[in-house]
């Protein structure tokens, strides 16, 4: 008996009736959390009920104001706040009505008011949910993705990166403040710790750019598969979400970014374009300036509780809302190389530091600009806080120490290993001059053939004797191989190091010292004398050499 499509059809017309509603059907319940017996139900005939004794007696609620009749009420969410405010969503699709309709009442459902603010049209509502923190941020799940209000549903924008699609459910993690949303595509997204949403409305960014409180962040040893990261040890081609990031999550607001002298001078031309003016030439100092400008880099700097600096972090540098994380380690102990291999295995993992313990920690923006450096915004403190699943009695401050001695060593050890290899490579160079220099005399090649068996036997006792390797023989751990030993065995635990572990480091320092005293010898004498023979024979320049005339590198 209900009209479709303007008018009420023959019993004979083809209908699906099992797909339709059957009315008076409750589509959503909800509890107030403030007063215990404060329940509001909606059904799918536009109705919603209200009761204030837990369900001995019930009243109808006011209607929604301008919504059609045998509208679906998609969800009434009671106030996390106000036991006398409750929210409600209708849904009037079915009856070729797609405008979207959400309301809130301060009065226990006898009367309402639209908060559908500036939210774009033909945007149906499904969900709501109200923060428990700051009364006027809101949450909807709508047909096109998910949205936030900070007013209360004046104003309403739409959340970046999740997909346009319809959320017909939302709900919120209140113990770790994220926002979950469910698809009408079988789908799950989170927004981890939405918290910076709280003070946007109380003015935060009306200051410029800065830094947002920071979650407590837990201390752990993610687990790594066996496998792909991110994959289960049974296989790599089946699906797998992302975990959240691992460690504390930076949320920060860029407000106004210097622009380099470049962007400068292509806006200035820009709008002399638009106005069809020349556009003078710049000047060759001006060109030959802003090649030498390395531009703008926002960092965040981490500092523990004696104020003493962790770890910077760089972050994107485009105005607007940001968010980069810190893996709760120390910067990386491996020499630096700028060379970007063309193929990186899915097991290789990027270079890591030793853990920093858990504590306070404290983070602050930076901006570096052609201006200078400069402070943004204020510090955001934070806890890191272990998950307390270690061996009891375990000192996490002892144990992280021990890492971070471990760390300063394999530093200088692979600082030393680099030297090592640039060594080498001067001494092919000087070998391949010496070829083309017939007026230095034939003692060169003997001397270069002494000091290549001085490198040979320093690479040895550094890194392992390569001739036994080759042939799968064992042999005695080298320097490096020792704290390679504790830097791979301990660095994915929190638990204290065994007797091995520091035994290793013992050897290993004790070994290095008389090693890089060798290794000094080398590099401060033998090698640039032979350089200087060279040079003095009139050899081609080879790497390393000092110039003629007595120049520097």
């Amino acid at each position: 008996e209900l009209e479709m499509m303007g008018r009420v059809w023959s019993v004979d017309a083809l209908y699906h009736n099992g797909a339709m509603s059957k009315y008076a059907t409750i589509t959503a319940i909800s509890e107030s959390p403030v007063t215990e017996g404060v329940i509001y139900t909606g059904s799918d005939d536009g109705l919603i009920q209200t009761t204030e004794d837990g369900g001995a007696n019930w009243r109808l609620a006011a209607d929604l104001p301008g919504v059609p009749e045998f509208s679906f009420i998609n969800d009434v969410e009671a106030s996390q706040h106000d036991p006398n405010v409750v929210f409600a969503a209708a849904d009037a699709h079915k009856l070729g009505d797609f405008t979207p309709y959400l309301f809130r009442s301060s009065d226990r459902g006898h009367s309402w008011q639209s908060i559908i603010g500036d939210l774009p049209a033909e945007t149906i509502v499904w969900a709501i949910q109200q923060d428990h923190v700051n009364p006027d941020l809101l949450f909807i799940g709508a047909e096109s993705g998910l949205y936030f209000s900070v007013n209360g549903g004046a104003n309403w924008t739409k959340l970046g990166g999740a997909p346009t699609i319809p959320f017909r459910d939302i709900e919120i993690h209140r113990r770790d403040n994220d926002i979950v949303g469910a698809t009408f595509g079988r789908g799950f997204y989170v927004l981890d710790d939405y918290t910076p949403l709280r003070t946007l409305g109380t003015g935060a960014v009306a200051n410029g750019s800065t830094v947002f409180p920071v979650r407590d962040a837990w201390w752990y040893i993610p687990y790594v598969t066996m496998q792909a990261r991110g994959k289960p040890t049974v296989g790599s081609t089946d699906y797998s979400a992302a975990n959240p990031p691992f460690g504390a999550s930076f949320t920060y607001y860029l407000d106004d970014v210097p622009q380099t002298a470049r962007e400068q001078r292509r806006e200035a031309e820009r709008e002399l374009r638009d106005r069809d003016a020349d556009v003078s030439f710049p000047g060759w100092d001006e060109l030959r300036a802003e090649t030498t400008e390395s531009g703008v880099r926002v960092l965040l700097m981490v500092r523990d509780a004696q104020n003493q600096p962790v770890r910077w972090i760089e972050g994107p540098t485009a105005e607007g809302f940001h968010r980069v994380h810190w893996d709760l380690r120390r910067p990386p102990v491996d020499p630096i190389d700028l060379v970007v291999p063309d193929f990186i295995p899915p097991w290789a993992g990027s270079p890591r530091g030793p853990l920093a313990p858990p504590g306070r920690y404290a983070v602050e923006l930076v901006l570096i600009s052609a201006a200078g450096v400069e402070a943004l915004g204020t510090r955001q403190a934070f806890v890191v806080k272990p998950v307390p699943t270690a061996p009891p009695g375990t000192d996490f401050l002892a144990v992280a120490a021990f890492q971070q001695e471990a760390g300063d060593l394999m530093r200088q050890i692979s600082g030393a290993g680099e030297e090592l290899g640039r060594a080498r490579d001067r001494l092919r160079h000087m070998r391949a001059a010496l070829l083309e220099t017939p007026s230095a005399g034939p003692i060169l090649f003997a001397q270069m053939d002494d000091l290549d068996a001085a490198l040979v036997s320093l690479q040895t006792r550094l890194n392992g004797d390569p001739v036994r390797r080759n042939l799968n023989e064992t042999s005695a751990p080298a320097i490096r191989g020792r704290v390679g030993r504790v830097v791979g065995g301990h660095w994915g635990t929190r638990q204290t190091p065994t007797a091995t572990h520091r035994r290793n480091l013992e050897i290993a320092r004790a070994d290095f010292g008389g090693f890089r005293t060798d290794l000094s010898a080398v590099l401060e004498t033998t090698l640039p004398q032979l350089e200087a023979a060279l040079e003095a024979a009139g050899a081609p320049w080879t790497p390393g050499r000092r110039l003629p005339g007595g120049g520097g590198e």
